[in-house]
């Protein structure tokens, strides 16, 4: 892999598009200081993945981007393109050729492609990590790094060595693992306080479920009890309904008969309301007519003010007119006069307009005349001047032509002289290449055969890999198996066991006792710790026990009565608690054979110490198979109790026992036997757990050491699938150089001979160019001199027709004031006539109105006579009017006093009517307000959930009273258990269900993060072993190459701390030839750079890298030294690609292909490349 092009566009000093093409071997950048040739290795650097500025000699990532010159402008983006041959496939990529591009926009913005597809930068550093290169890295030494290798501090020195050893990437990886150990420690904390907290919650859940079963139990028998009593209560509400119902009958027909004498009542009250309503009519008609003519009377009195008030303001009017008409008299006047004298002054100004508009037309002729003049004279001397420039471009064209022929010969001479030097060239290039490539032909055959046998290796290691990793999965899957299976059984064990400590405590007395002080070192056990019994009768044995099962057991029949006395002292503490004593004598009576059924105790497993305890208790109890059985078998033999599968029990007094009565001990048989199970399965699954973990481990690392030989088989694969490429790739340059100068040597023959024809045809040609140059220039110069004569006349007659013009325009400013003037005049005359016309109008209507005011005013007057007699006229008849309406008045007193009287007999019906309706609106608010009762009775029905039509069927209470104060006593015993959490159980099994998750989570974690540290602690073993191994090389290769770049010197490198080789640094120690340094930094600035190379050179001797970039590394070394650098890049050269930026014309010679680098005026840099002769250091290909 090399590299094999370099396009720049837009970075630093290369504004435009530059490609610059390398070939394997040595590829020499030279130019001028502040050409941009150091751009290129930034450009390198910069595409890698390089985020310093400062690294790029800059202070801001922007100032990558070209930024503009006198003669450019800035452009708006930096792209780099680096494109690595791939052929050989040293990078992990299906391409045989590998771009690798980076772009930066001016505002900040850049991205990475790798072959034009966007890409982040850690992609391009995985991909390029294990060829070698990157910005960390050092294959490209830019201007200045060469001194840090030795100021550098020893442990930032350290880092030659691991890339040496290629260990980098395994520091990076170990970096990773350790920050996601760190989340993994991060998370399994959280894991674990999760876990502890879910714990805590689900220890006062448990509480909580057995609470809410209790208050369940009460809620029902309330509900019961509520359902009979609201039934109870409705019935007796329907009983009063039927009461008020035959009471509102009652009040309907009390309510019918006082609204008939009420109607009666008020029809004769109608009838005497219509006769006085008749008289009222003919009063009323009466008084309408005084009010009217009241009315009349009031508007005659205001027309007459207002007849007077009009004449008053006729007078004014009248007076105001004769006025306006003296004032618009007067104007009229003046305005004639300003009419008259503007008629005379537009006259004057029609006459001045007519005599200038004469005057425009003869001054238009004659500056015509003159432009005309001017035109001729313009047309001669372009004429003239076109034919003057005419001869001298002939003069000018046979000169050059001259010239050229005259170069052409001396150019043909020298370029003859070149191509015999080039074909010499050529015929030595074409035998070195043709020996070159057979060597290189037997190589590669050599490199092939080691190449398949490597690959052959590889794939068997691949295989051993494969088969390692199937049986590491199968591994793992059976450990994660197993400790699921732990982890659910420690969970189960634990909820039972938490479970098991409740329901001890589900007595307080019994819980106290047992925690007292006389239970101390006497209670041996629970009741239902010594009771193992078969899965079908735990049921059986649990309902006939019940709460006895939490028994205290004690050892002898003192222990059991110092804890009765203790039971018996202690007050406040509710509950039941029971005591056995193992050793008490029991009544025991064997059961005849022929009793029924099977002892119950015989399907039980207990101690022997326990089973006189367990005879006593359940010795007389048989077990049948059904409830006829059970009742068949006490007919027979009735001392025993018998019980069946079904749940049934007959005792010996004759009663049986269906259903189950709430105990806190049910199920703590099933829980006990399955405690006793999972305490035996515990140590199994952890032995099957622990066997898995050692199968993992050792799987694991038996894969790790297939793992390294692969990685070294890999290696040696891509070691020789390197030098095969190279080898082919050399082949292929040697074979396209011999093609190359073949065809070149043809080619240079041909230019040869074409060069030679045409300078024979030059010299032919170059008298008549140098005779006819001659007689163009001098009809050119005769042409100059009749060209200034008509230039001249030109001028006047130019100076001519600018004086006319001028003169021209003068009268035309003056004409088109004059037309002004008269337009304004003519306007202002027109605006007077108007205004003359308009006082005229107005005095003739004024006239008008003046006239009619008077005419107005002497038809007024007569009207305030007739106005007066028409006003005693209807005062005298308002008169009359006012004596009729009293006699009508005094006819109707008498008939207004039966009417009052009729009026009180129909108020004392409708009082009796509204008595007897307020009885109905009474019945009816108490039939209201039963209903209300009703309803609310029927809703207490329905709201306990309870279907009405099946509760009204509910028998009524024995003894209502004693319903009550059960209820009563519920409601006391549910208020006293408190809130209950309804949700409890569901919450409960929620938690336990995320409890359990959490716990296989812990435990994934705690696995996951003992691999992680194995990772590490392996990828640790393997940096120092590789460290190791690469540090004495390194030692070795930089004695010996120091040794030959330094005569008679000695050098090594040495560890700061060789007992942590994870952190120890790297010291430098140097000592040429009869010098003893103490520091380092005692040398001078050559003997430094050429011993930080010789280190350098150690490096890359031991890990080649595909190209490297050396900027003026050689600026500081004299003569000697430089020939020793030429002859070690000469042999680092055969095994990789270098790029070397110098100002050396040593370097320049021994170059492969030269680069010249340049900047022009516009500061923008410019490439072109050579390829050079090794021997001759002459040019043989452009």
């Amino acid at each position: 892999m090399y590299l094999k092009s370099l396009t720049l566009k837009g970075f630093k000093s290369f504004a435009d598009k530059t490609q610059m093409v390398f070939d394997p071997g040595l590829n020499v950048v030279v130019g001028p200081n502040g050409s941009g040739k150091s751009n290129v290795s930034d450009s390198i650097l910069w595409v890698l993945g390089e985020q310093s500025a400062k690294m790029l000699r800059g202070q801001a990532m922007e100032d990558v981007i070209f930024s503009g010159s006198s003669a450019r402008g800035a452009v708006g983006l930096a792209e780099v393109t680096l494109v690595l041959d791939n052929s050989d496939h040293t990078l992990p990529i299906d391409f045989t050729e590998v771009a690798v591009t980076r772009r930066m926009y001016r505002s900040g913005e850049s991205e990475y492609l790798i072959n034009n597809s966007p890409s982040r930068l850690r992609d391009v550093q995985d991909i390029l990590h294990d060829s070698g290169l990157g910005k960390d890295t050092h294959s490209i030494i830019s201007q200045g790094k060469l001194d840090s290798v030795l100021s550098s501090r020893p442990e930032e020195r350290r880092s030659l060595i691991e890339e040496a050893a290629d260990i980098s990437k395994h520091r990076r990886r170990k970096e990773r693992s350790m920050r996601k150990l760190a989340s993994m420690d991060e998370n399994l904390a959280r894991a674990k306080v999760v876990s502890r907290e879910i714990t805590r919650q689900l220890k006062p859940l448990e509480r909580q479920v057995d609470k809410a079963k209790r208050a369940h139990d009460l809620q029902g028998r309330l509900q019961e009890l509520t359902v009979q009593l609201a039934v109870d209560d409705l019935r007796r509400l329907q009983e009063q309904y039927n009461r008020l119902a035959a009471r509102a009958n009652e009040a309907d027909a009390a309510v019918e008969l006082a609204q008939y004498r009420h109607d009666e009542k008020s029809a004769e009250l109608e009838k005497l309301q219509s006769l006085l309503e008749q008289k009222g009519l003919f009063v009323g008609d009466l008084g309408e007519q005084r009010r009217r003519m009241q009315d009349i009377l009031g508007r005659m009195e205001s027309d007459m003010r207002l007849l007077e008030e009009k004449g008053k303001n006729m007078v004014s009017r009248l007076s105001e007119m004769r006025t306006q008409l003296s004032t618009m008299g007067r104007q009229r006047t003046e305005a004639s006069a300003e009419h008259e004298r503007l008629r005379g002054e537009l006259s004057d100004l029609g006459v001045r307009e007519r005599e200038l508009r004469v005057s425009v037309d003869e001054l238009q002729l004659k500056s015509r005349d003159c432009a005309r003049v001017r035109k001729d004279l313009e047309a001669e001397v372009a004429r003239i001047s076109a034919a003057e420039r005419k001869a001298r471009a002939e003069a000018d064209r046979e000169t050059l032509a001259y010239a050229k022929l005259e170069d052409q010969i001396g150019s043909s001479e020298v370029e003859d002289e070149m191509f015999a030097d080039r074909l010499a060239q050529l015929a030595d290039t074409i035998a070195n290449s043709e020996a070159a490539m057979e060597e290189r032909s037997e190589r590669e055959a050599r490199l092939k055969s080691g190449l398949e046998e490597a690959r052959a290796k590889v794939a068997s290691l691949a295989d051993d890999i494969n088969a390692k990793n199937n049986e590491l999965q199968a591994a793992r899957r059976a450990e994660k198996e197993a400790r699921a299976a732990l982890s659910s059984a420690e969970a189960t064990l634990q909820a039972l066991r938490s479970v098991d400590a409740q329901v001890e405590k589900a007595s307080p007395l019994a819980a106290k006792l047992a925690a007292g002080k006389a239970a101390e070192g006497r209670v041996e056990c629970r009741l239902a710790d010594l009771i193992e019994a078969d899965a079908d009768v735990e049921g059986l044995v649990e309902k006939f026990l019940g709460d006895d099962l939490a028994a205290l057991v004690v050892s002898d029949a003192g222990a059991a009565a110092a804890i009765a006395s203790e039971g018996a002292s202690l007050t406040g503490v509710e509950g039941r608690a029971t005591v056995l004593a193992l050793d008490a004598p029991r009544a025991a009576a064997p059961a005849p054979d022929d009793v029924p059924g099977e002892p119950l105790v015989s399907r039980l497993r207990v101690a022997d110490s326990a089973r006189a305890l367990l005879d006593a208790l359940l010795g007389d109890v048989r077990l049948v198979a059904d409830a006829r059985a059970a009742v068949e078998a006490h007919m027979k033999a009735p001392a025993f109790t018998y019980v069946s599968p079904d749940g049934v029990c007959v005792l010996p007094d004759g009663r049986a026992h269906v259903g189950n009565v709430p105990s806190s001990e049910s199920g703590a048989l099933e829980r006990k036997r399955r405690i006793r199970a999972l305490d035996e399965e515990a140590p199994r699954l952890k032995e099957a757990l622990d066997a898995a973990v050692a199968s993992v481990a050792a799987l694991e690392s038996a894969i790790q050491g297939s793992r390294d030989d692969h990685a070294q088989a890999k290696g040696e694969v891509a070691r020789l699938q390197a030098e095969l490429t190279s080898a082919a790739s050399e082949r292929g340059r040697l074979e396209s150089q011999h093609a190359g100068a073949l065809s070149e040597r043809a080619q240079v023959t041909q230019r040869r001979e074409a060069a030679q024809q045409k300078a024979a045809e030059a010299r032919k040609h170059i008298e008549e160019h140098r005779a006819a140059a001659k007689k163009a220039r001098a009809e050119a110069d005769s042409l100059a001199s009749e060209l200034k004569q008509k230039q001249q006349a030109h001028e006047d007659a130019a100076r001519e027709s600018g004086k006319a013009n001028h003169e021209l325009s003068d009268a035309r400013l003056e004409l088109a004031m004059a037309t002004e003037r008269r337009s304004n005049a003519a306007s202002r005359e027109r605006e007077c006539a108007s205004r003359v016309a308009d006082l005229e109008r107005r005095i003739k209507a004024t006239e008008d109105s003046s006239r009619a005011l008077d005419i107005v005013r002497l038809r007024v007057d007569p009207l305030h006579d007739r106005y007066d007699a028409v006003h005693a006229r209807a005062l005298e008849w308002a008169a009359r009017l006012k004596d009729r309406a009293s006699l009508a008045e005094a006819d109707s007193d008498s008939l207004k006093r039966t009417i009052g009287e009729a009026k009180e007999a129909v108020s004392q019906a409708a009082s009796a009517l509204e008595s007897a309706k307020g009885v109905v609106g009474e019945v009816k608010v108490d039939m209201g307000r039963l209903e209300v009762q009703v309803e609310g009775a029927i809703n207490a029905i329905t709201a306990t959930g309870a279907v009405l039509d099946e509760a009204l069927r509910v028998p009524e209470p024995e003894d209502r009273d004693a319903a009550e104060r059960e209820v009563a006593s519920l409601r006391s015993q549910l208020e006293g258990i408190g809130p209950v959490n309804e949700v409890a159980m569901d919450e409960y099994l929620r938690l336990k269900e995320r409890s359990d998750y959490i716990g296989e989570q812990v435990a994934d974690l705690e696995s996951a993060r003992s691999s992680l540290k194995k990772i590490n602690a392996a990828i640790d073993r393997k940096m120092k072993n590789q460290f190791l191994l690469v540090f004495d090389k390194v030692n070795e290769n930089f004695s010996e190459i120091f040794s030959l770049l330094f005569p008679g010197g000695q050098a090594h490198i040495e560890m700061t701390d060789p007992e942590n080789l994870s952190e120890t640094g790297i010291e430098v120690v140097a000592q040429p030839r009869g010098k003893r340094l103490t520091k380092m930094m005692l040398m001078s600035g050559g003997e430094k750079s050429l011993t930080a190379l010789a280190l350098l050179f150690a490096v890359y001797k031991v890990r080649t890298v595909p190209f490297y970039v050396f900027d003026e590394v050689e600026a500081a070394l004299d003569d000697s030294n430089l020939s020793k650098l030429l002859d070690a890049i000469e042999a680092l050269k055969e095994s990789t690609q270098l790029i070397v930026i110098s100002h050396q014309r040593r370097t320049m010679e021994q170059a492969d292909v030269l680069y010249g680098v340049s900047m022009q005026a516009d500061g923008v840099s410019h490439v072109v490349s050579q390829r050079l002769d090794r021997t001759t250091g002459k040019v043989v290909d452009a």
